[in-house]
């Protein structure tokens, strides 16, 4: 149930070793289109074996696919590999932190919404109860996340400067820009048009936004978006239109992102406050912006977070 809204702006173009520029690439891949800009000695390399792992990566952890892992552990089960262990380990953690808020054994409640197949539909309370009450593997909400932390443990062992992927929304830097400035990648506003304002990070970061405009479906003039309450099975009513995270992991960045957007901004900010690994932007229904102290935020008006004295 993802997520996947931070807009690209004032994106300085990648420059690296060689004379024709960054290495550039687009595929399609997790359900959505990816970028990828790779500037070094390797870049070449490092491309086309960025773009093979995203595609591992696709296969093996797709919510769709009947011969992926996650659909082999719903069924009948399937060999882990001590990385697919690790992954799962960290998933489980991060539901524990944030007490169910995220939760990646919805896969029922999700298919049932018709939000894997797009065959949508507002499921009766008896369905919903029965897929609620079905405890299945549905990485959808942390895999892009868990792609952009692959791929910077790809790129650590290569000869690169710099990388720039979108990954469908969730954006991924990876080393300095060659001047030194920050990477600049914009927030989008829920309600379209221009974003509200740019967040700057230096160096290695996942930015990983969660928000109710990204895939939703009518139904007799009611709006049903795919970011799902696990306590009630139902889209979240939180009084926020989206949440955006910077963090080091992809993984911790995106199932944050889901989990915040679901808590809420009071107990958002009482997790942030209790954290020390992530930032947070948040932009509740009515367009207030509210930023962590840490977020870096600028290019527009907003309530500033901080810490508790």
């Amino acid at each position: 149930m993802k997520k996947l809204a931070i807009m690209l702006a004032f994106l300085l173009l990648l420059t690296g070793c060689s004379k024709e520029g960054p290495e550039n690439r687009t595929l399609f891949a997790m359900d959505t289109v990816m970028d990828i800009s790779v500037s070094g000695q390797d870049q070449v390399q490092a491309a086309d074996a960025l773009e093979e792992l995203l595609r591992q990566l696709d296969q093996r952890w797709s919510a769709t696919d009947v011969n992926s892992l996650p659909s082999r552990l719903n069924d009948e089960g399937g060999v882990l590999y001590m990385e697919d262990i690790r992954f799962l380990d960290q998933v489980e953690a991060l539901s524990k932190r944030t007490n169910g808020a995220f939760d990646p054994m919805l896969h029922s409640v999700i298919s049932l919404w018709g939000f894997l197949d797009k065959n949508y539909q507002v499921p009766s309370a008896e369905d919903l109860a029965a897929a609620l009450a079905e405890e299945k593997w549905n990485l959808g909400g942390v895999v892009k996340g868990y792609a952009g932390r692959r791929a910077v443990e790809l790129l650590q062992t290569m000869d690169v400067d710099r990388a720039l992927l979108n990954l469908g929304g969730n954006v991924q830097t990876y080393g300095e820009k060659e001047d030194g400035s920050p990477w600049i990648i914009g927030i989008q506003n829920p309600k379209g048009g221009d974003p509200v304002g740019t967040v700057a990070v230096h160096g290695t970061w996942a930015v990983v936004t969660s928000g109710d405009y990204q895939r939703y479906f009518e139904k007799d003039g009611v709006r049903y978006h795919h970011i799902l309450n696990p306590e009630t099975g139902m889209p979240a009513e939180s009084g926020l239109a989206s949440v955006t995270v910077i963090c080091q992991d992809g993984v911790v960045a995106d199932a944050l992102s889901t989990a915040l957007y679901v808590m809420g901004l009071e107990d958002a900010v009482a997790l942030w406050q209790a954290s020390s690994d992530f930032e947070m932007v948040l932009i509740d229904r009515d367009g207030k912006v509210y930023a962590t102290e840490g977020a870096a935020l600028s290019g527009c008006e907003f309530e500033e977070i901080c810490r508790e004295n």
